[in-house]
C-alpha cells in the first residue's frame, strides 16, 4: 500500500528487473511506515485506556466516599480504608464493585472513542453498522465460540489443577456475587452480560481491526484475539478468550461489522453467568442447567465448526488485501512497535504481579 492508500499488485510482475525491485522496495517502505503509524495509534489507545481506567477508578472512589461518608478528602488511603476496613465492608460487595466497573469502563470507553475520533480521526463507529446477514451469522457462530471456549477451559482447568497439586496457585477470575441483593444481581447482569461485551467489542474488535485489517486481515484477526486474551488479566480466561477471540475477530472482519460479535459475546457471557446468577437468586438447579446446556451447545458447536468455519476462513482469505510486505514482516512491524511493546510489557507485569501476590 502506498501513502495514498492504493495497493500495489505484484502478482503479475516479472521476477527480476532493477525497476521492479526498486518499486517493490519503495512499496514495502511506504507500507511499513503506514502500518507503523496505525500500530502506534493502536498502542497509544490501549495505553490510554489503562490510564483512563486508572483515573476514573480514583474519581469513582472519591465520589462514592463523598456520597456515603458525607464529606470529602484527597487522601486515597483514607478512602480505601473506609471501603475496605474489614471483610464485611462495602468495598467487597458485588453491588459496589460492579457499579464501579460499569462507571469506570463507560467513562474510559467514551474518552477512548473521543481520542480516536478527534485527534486520530479513526471512525470506529462505522464498525457498529449492521451488514446484511450479520445478525443471523452471529447466532450461527455463537455455538462454535462457546464450544471452543468450553474445550479450552477444560484443558486449562486440568493445567490449573496440576499446578495446584504442586502447591502453585494460578489466579482465576471470580464472578461470585458477594452480599446478594436485587441490585447486586441486576448490576452484575447489566455489566457482565451487556455492557462489558459491547465495550470490549468496540475496543478489541472495532479499534484493532479498523487499524490493522487494511494491512492483512489474518494478521488483524490474530492481534485482535491476542490483545483480547491478555486483557483479561489471568491465564485461564486469557487462553480461552484468545481461542474464542479468533472466531470473534474472523466474524467481524468477514462482515466488516462488530454487530455479530456483540451478539456472540453477549450470549457467551450470559451462558457463563448461569451458575453465578442462579446461586445468587437461590436457584438450586443452576449447575445442572449449565451442564445440560453444555451438552446441547457442544453438539451445535461441532456442527457449526464443520459447516461454517471453513467458509468463514475462505471468505477472509479471498478478501485479503494485496500487500508488498510479507505476512511475517507485517506481524513483526506491529509486535515491535514501541507503543505496542510498552503495552505488552505492562500486561505481562500485571500477570507477574498477580501470580506473585497469590503465591506469597
Amino acid at each position: 500500500m502506498d501513502n495514498n492508500g492504493q495497493w500495489f499488485d505484484f502478482s503479475g510482475a516479472p521476477n527480476g528487473g532493477f525497476g521492479y525491485n526498486n518499486q517493490l522496495k519503495t512499496a514495502q517502505a511506504n507500507e511499513k511506515r503506514a502500518l507503523f503509524k496505525n500500530a502506534s495509534f493502536l498502542g497509544i489507545l490501549l495505553l490510554l485506556y489503562n490510564v483512563y481506567n486508572y483515573i476514573f477508578v480514583r474519581v469513582f472512589y472519591f465520589a462514592a466516599y463523598s456520597i456515603k461518608h458525607g464529606g470529602f478528602t484527597l487522601s486515597l488511603n483514607e478512602v480505601r480504608k473506609y471501603f475496605y476496613a474489614d471483610s464485611s465492608s462495602l468495598g467487597y460487595s458485588s453491588s459496589f464493585s460492579m457499579t464501579m466497573n460499569l462507571a469506570v469502563v463507560a467513562a474510559s470507553v467514551i474518552m477512548l472513542l473521543l481520542t480516536a475520533a478527534l485527534p486520530m480521526r479513526i471512525n470506529v463507529m462505522s464498525m457498529l453498522k449492521p451488514k446484511k446477514g450479520c445478525v443471523k451469522q452471529g447466532l450461527k457462530t455463537t455455538p462454535m465460540c462457546l464450544t471452543l471456549n468450553m474445550f479450552i477451559s477444560y484443558i486449562v482447568a486440568i493445567f490449573v489443577a496440576m499446578m495446584s497439586a504442586q502447591g502453585v496457585t494460578v489466579p482465576e477470575a471470580d464472578f461470585t456475587i458477594n452480599k446478594p441483593s436485587t441490585y447486586a444481581v441486576v448490576i452484575q447482569l447489566v455489566y457482565v452480560c451487556v455492557f462489558a461485551p459491547v465495550a470490549e467489542e468496540i475496543i478489541y474488535r472495532g479499534l484493532v481491526l479498523k487499524l490493522l485489517s487494511p494491512y492483512g486481515k489474518g494478521m488483524a484477526v490474530f492481534f485482535s484475539a491476542l490483545l483480547f486474551g491478555i486483557m483479561h488479566g489471568n491465564i485461564p480466561q486469557a487462553v480461552s478468550a484468545f481461542a474464542g477471540g479468533l472466531i470473534y475477530a474472523a466474524t467481524a472482519v468477514y462482515f466488516d461489522s462488530i454487530v455479530p460479535t456483540i451478539i456472540i459475546h453477549v450470549l457467551n457471557n450470559c451462558f457463563a453467568s448461569i451458575t453465578d446468577i442462579g446461586n445468587a437468586v437461590g436457584f438450586d438447579h443452576a449447575y445442572q442447567l449449565y451442564c445440560a446446556l453444555n451438552i446441547v451447545i457442544m453438539f451445535a458447536g461441532v456442527y457449526a465448526i464443520f459447516v461454517y468455519l471453513r467458509g468463514l476462513i475462505k471468505g477472509i482469505r479471498q478478501s485479503e488485501p494485496k500487500c508488498a510486505m510479507t505476512g511475517g514482516a507485517r506481524c513483526i512491524t506491529v509486535a515491535t512497535n514501541v507503543f505496542m511493546l510498552i503495552y505488552f510489557g505492562l500486561m505481562i507485569w500485571q500477570y507477574v504481579r498477580s501470580f506473585l501476590a497469590y503465591n506469597q
